[in-house]
């Protein structure tokens, strides 16, 4: 007489865990999230990494679904995370693969969020921020989240900018991210003409001559702001584009605003400009 045994496993979800812990090296997601650490490896997969629990919840509620979440050995899944593939790495493993010196215990692979010019959520006096060029990580993180609290109808990246899905950008950014589309690796040009296609009037932010002071400018309709390299400012090519160059005022010895500090201030005198306010 066949006797099949059956056993029956209780998964208490206030305490759920993987049940299996990764301990090797060799082990291919080990690998793998070590090589997302390279850029044209996250391109190549359309992945990236969310590190810390606040990161991977922003993701998660803004709409970004994980592929897979790795959890230090001994830190629970949490709730809502409840039902995506989970994976469990030793501590001393764990803290190999994270980013920050002290680690929450958590990281998530996601698909990299796409857009394009027919999800800007387009408005009456809707606003979207081009950068062109911009290089640091921090800059562009700052821009992003920024654009996403003014209510940005989205960002532009061209395609000489910095990865939005640098390490340091996501830390920072990770619901912004989520949260408003944000094109990326497009030719200068080609934006700006379909951006006036959609009717935005192009304003670049420039101390070249013949720039009207940013308080005193008519930034009424849809407006597309253009944010230049940190060094070089916004390109000549661009300011020949543009509809309108606005400055902001500066003290007569300062040399020049940081870019995310000045993509702010250009965002908020469109919002107060409409009376959001």
């Amino acid at each position: 007489m066949l006797t099949i045994e059956v056993k029956f496993i209780i998964i208490y979800k206030e305490a759920l865990m993987p049940m299996y812990t990764i301990t090797s090296r060799e082990n291919r997601l080990y690998k793998r999230i070590k090589a997302l650490g390279d850029k044209k490896r996250r391109e190549l997969e359309g992945l990236f990494v969310v590190e810390g629990l606040r990161g991977v919840r922003d993701a998660v509620k803004n709409g970004l679904r994980p592929e897979t979440v790795i959890l230090a050995e001994g830190t629970e899944l949490p709730a809502e995370l409840d039902g995506y593939d989970a994976v469990c790495f030793a501590k001393k493993l764990f803290s190999e693969l994270a980013g920050t010196q002290t680690p929450q215990g958590i990281i998530a692979l996601f698909p990299m969020p796409a857009a394009d010019f027919c999800d800007l959520k387009d408005r009456e006096n809707s606003f979207v921020i081009v950068c062109e060029n911009v290089q640091d990580p921090g800059n562009l993180g700052t821009i992003v989240r920024t654009a996403h609290c003014a209510g940005a109808s989205g960002v532009i990246l061209t395609k000489g900018c910095c990865d939005l899905f640098n390490p340091k950008t996501v830390r920072s950014t990770v619901a912004s991210i989520a949260a408003i589309p944000v094109i990326r690796s497009v030719d200068t040009g080609d934006a700006i003409a379909r951006l006036k296609e959609r009717g935005y009037k192009i304003a670049a932010g420039a101390l070249s001559e013949g720039a009207v002071e940013l308080y005193g400018a008519d930034l009424s309709g849809k407006i597309a702001f253009i944010a230049g390299n940190e060094g070089n400012g916004v390109t000549g090519t661009v300011l020949d584009m543009s509809d309108i160059i606005v400055k902001i005022p500066m003290s007569s010895d300062a040399e020049s605003l940081n870019v995310g500090v000045a993509s702010a201030v250009l965002m908020y005198e469109k919002v107060r400009q409409n009376g959001q306010a």
